[in-house]
């Protein structure tokens, strides 16, 4: 018996291919000998397909993750009472003269919706507002939602007010509002 010299596969790179070249590629590769996991078994045809038909619409191999409790996703929001945080949102308004509810802070906002509302106030002149950072915490960016009855982030209050996202404030600042209600809180 001849044994077949085994290839080793090439290291898997992470970029997103469409399906129809990822199928052409495997394809090409299907016709050298492979081993599968390292026990020098040549791949199949087959077993080359199967595993390429477990791939992602993109070409990238769905990942398998330890079922161990400890790898499971934990929330943060399943325990709070929601009662409890509307509360504290209540509480956070009404005890600051302006506050913004935002992704990231103002010296590092994490979403450019985030950012426009930061320059607008800075535009404004008005630099001494309270920011929460949701990104940080989940039940308020859950809670804030239903707090406004507002889908988005960010969110501008002004004297326990609610003003509006990033496209409002912005319109306002560029109608000359936003200078008014800001004024009112100075």
């Amino acid at each position: 018996l001849k044994r077949l010299q085994a290839v080793p596969l090439p290291t898997v790179q992470r970029i997103a291919v469409p399906r129809s070249m990822a199928l052409r590629a495997v394809g090409v590769r299907l016709g050298a000998a492979a081993r599968i996991g390292g026990c020098g078994l040549p791949a199949t045809r087959a077993h080359l397909l199967r595993s390429l038909l477990a791939t992602s619409q993109t070409g990238i191999a769905a990942r398998s993750f330890s079922s161990h409790s400890d790898f499971e996703p934990k929330s943060h929001v399943k325990d709070a009472s929601n009662d409890e945080v509307q509360q504290k949102l209540a509480k956070l308004v009404k005890d600051n003269k302006v506050t913004l509810f935002m992704k990231g802070s103002p010296d590092a906002p994490q979403c450019g919706f985030s950012r426009a509302v930061v320059q607008t106030l800075s535009d404004e002149k008005y630099d001494d507002y309270a920011f929460v950072d949701v990104l940080k915490y989940p039940e308020v960016r859950e809670g804030i939602k239903k707090f406004s009855d507002w889908p988005t982030v960010p969110q501008l209050y002004v004297n326990a007010e609610f003003i509006g996202g990033c496209d409002i404030v912005v319109q306002m600042h560029k109608d000359g509002e936003l200078k008014e209600v800001l004024d009112k809180a100075r």
